[in-house]
C-alpha cells in the first residue's frame, strides 16, 4: 500500500479534492459520529469483479475492497463511480448521507470533477473519515486517460466528510 503525504486526483472516473492528508488505516469502529446506521439491505451480488477489463480504476478497486471485506461483488454497481448511489439504492443497498465504516464513500462529480469517485470507509471520527482507494495522485488527464501517479495502487488517508459524498452500507 502506498502511502504518501498529500493526495491529489484528477481522474474522471476517480478524481479526489485536494489537501487531506494520508493516514494509515486503523480498522476500528466507528467512535463518536452520531447517527450510526444500523439497518443494511443487501441487493443481488457476483462472484466475479464487473469492471474486469478496467483494472486500476477507482471503480474496480473499490469492488476489489468489498470483495476483500465480505466476499462478494456487487452486481449493481457497473457505471461511473458518480452513479454508483443511485444504482445501488435501485438494486436494494441502503445508501445514507452520512459516513460510515464498512461502506463505499460515492464522491459526486461537483466535489471532484470527471465522473465522481468511489472509496472503501475504513473508519469514522467524528468529521473525519479513513478511506482507501484506488487511482489517485497526481497527472491525471484526458490524454492520458486519467491514469494518475496512483494508478492501479491503492492508498489510505483520512478526509473530511462534506456534503455532497453518499455512502452504500455494506452487510
Amino acid at each position: 500500500m502506498n502511502i504518501s503525504g498529500v493526495v491529489a486526483a484528477v481522474a474522471a472516473g476517480c478524481a479526489l479534492s485536494l489537501g487531506a492528508s494520508v493516514a494509515p488505516a486503523a480498522h476500528a469502529d466507528r467512535t463518536t459520529h452520531t447517527g450510526a446506521h444500523t439497518d443494511r439491505t443487501q441487493g443481488l451480488t457476483t462472484d466475479h469483479n464487473p469492471f474486469s477489463g478496467y483494472e486500476g480504476y477507482c471503480t474496480w478497486g473499490a469492488q476489489e475492497l468489498i470483495h476483500d471485506h465480505t466476499g462478494y461483488y456487487i452486481k449493481a454497481l457497473t457505471g461511473n463511480a458518480e452513479s454508483w448511489a443511485d444504482q445501488a439504492a435501485a438494486g436494494g443497498w441502503t445508501v445514507v448521507g452520512d459516513a460510515q465504516p464498512h461502506s463505499i464513500a460515492v464522491f459526486s462529480s461537483a466535489l471532484v470533477g470527471g465522473v465522481g469517485h468511489v472509496a472503501w470507509v475504513d473508519t469514522v471520527r467524528g468529521n473525519n473519515m479513513t478511506i482507501t482507494e484506488m487511482n489517485t495522485g497526481f497527472g491525471g488527464s484526458a490524454a492520458n486517460a486519467y491514469r494518475t501517479t496512483g494508478f492501479n495502487q491503492f492508498d489510505t488517508r483520512t478526509t473530511k466528510e462534506v456534503p455532497g459524498i453518499s455512502y452504500i452500507l455494506i452487510p
